[in-house]
């Protein structure tokens, strides 16, 4: 695959059965056959008037393509179920 932008979901945030942790989130991919050459990869959020957060793909999660994504700040719950960029 060649080094392009792909899109994925936020689907949820990272969690325990007493915890979540609002810095890292659970990222379902629209094509997830090329999920493990995104390891490592930048993520960027952003939010109609501007604001954007970034973040790292840090592992995979799951067998179905899902990436796990630590953010360098809190990401915020209103955008679950939003888009990202992730770039390679």
């Amino acid at each position: 695959m060649a080094k392009a932008e792909a899109t994925g979901t936020v689907t949820a945030f990272r969690h325990s059965k007493f915890k979540q942790d609002s810095y890292q989130t659970i990222v379902d991919l629209a094509k997830p056959e090329h999920a493990a050459e995104l390891l490592g990869a930048r993520v960027v959020w952003a939010r109609k008037d501007g604001l954007k957060i970034l973040g790292r793909v840090v592992a995979l999660h799951g067998s179905k393509g899902a990436l796990r994504v630590r953010w360098d700040r809190g990401f915020p719950p209103q955008a679950l179920g939003t888009q990202v960029m992730i770039i390679p």
